[in-house]
């Protein structure tokens, strides 16, 4: 099932799509258009309904605000409609020549995601003829996420930082400790408004994203305790009493699940004392 609609924010319009093969999804993909910069590009999954509403608007410049599918699913196909330069970080750039692979869970809620070579590396800021957004390193989800902040309004486009202020999965590749790192950066900036890209949060933001580190710290903190009298991961998770999504897990070959935020967090506290030593 696809569903999609659209709001207005201010001058932002933020575009909605979801798609699920067996149902009703119960996850969605935002795209947002400010002054003529789009901030990504959603999932191929939905790609014709991304096209027919895009394609109508007035896109000047697109901005990838990391690598994953959800976000690049359609960056070639609106590209070559609007013939406008595509902007993403230095490292998103690299990554998406030789993206890594995505399992069966995303291929089939996402969609494929194929290598792009013409991203136009910048790093700083983004400027349309009327906003000014400031590039804001966010790695932890992905090492390559940027966040948009526009100062004057108190708007920041966080891309996956937020989704949720309690996360019940993690991909293999995320990390808890750069995520927490992160949540904190972002916090010490002046901000209401988050356009998150899977769940906005219209007012309250700075409030979300500190529940969100709150949550974090708290997990991180209780992994590190348990991880320090000799747990593995598999008798942290059971101590801590955690729940797995067992569908997810199994659909995604183990590259979705609960079980990874425990290996996150104990990989992120082995780096740290192995620096530390």
């Amino acid at each position: 099932m696809l569903i999609h609609d659209h709001f207005q924010h201010d001058d932002v319009r933020a575009f909605r799509f979801g798609y699920h093969p067996l149902g009703k999804p119960t996850m969605f993909v935002h795209c947002f258009l400010v002054d003529g910069l789009l901030v990504d590009t959603g999932q191929s999954q939905a790609r014709q309904a991304i096209l027919d509403t895009l394609g109508q608007q007035p896109v000047e410049q697109i901005f990838i605000t990391h690598h994953h599918e959800d976000h690049t699913g359609n960056l070639g196909p609106l590209r070559a409609h609007f013939g406008c330069p595509t902007y993403s970080s230095t490292r998103c750039a690299e990554m998406m020549q030789d993206p890594p692979g995505i399992s069966l869970a995303q291929k089939l809620v996402w969609g494929e995601r194929p290598p792009d070579r013409d991203l136009t590396p910048i790093e700083g800021g983004l400027e349309t003829s009327k906003h000014r957004f400031e590039l804001i390193p966010i790695p932890g989800h992905a090492e390559d996420m940027v966040a948009l902040y526009e100062r004057d309004r108190g708007w920041l486009f966080s891309a996956d930082l937020y989704v949720h202020h309690r996360i019940k999965y993690f991909m293999a590749s995320e990390s808890m400790l750069g995520q927490i790192h992160s949540l904190r950066k972002v916090l010490a900036l002046d901000f209401e408004v988050l356009f998150c890209a899977h769940n906005p949060q219209l007012t309250g933001g700075k409030d979300k994203l500190q529940k969100k580190l709150t949550f974090f710290e708290d997990f991180y903190g209780q992994v590190g305790q348990l991880h320090e009298r000799g747990y593995g991961p598999k008798t942290i998770f059971r101590q801590m009493e955690l729940d797995e999504k067992w569908f997810t897990r199994i659909l995604s070959g183990g590259h979705l699940s609960g079980m990874n935020m425990v290996r996150a967090s104990v990989r992120d506290l082995t780096s740290t004392n192995t620096t530390s030593a």
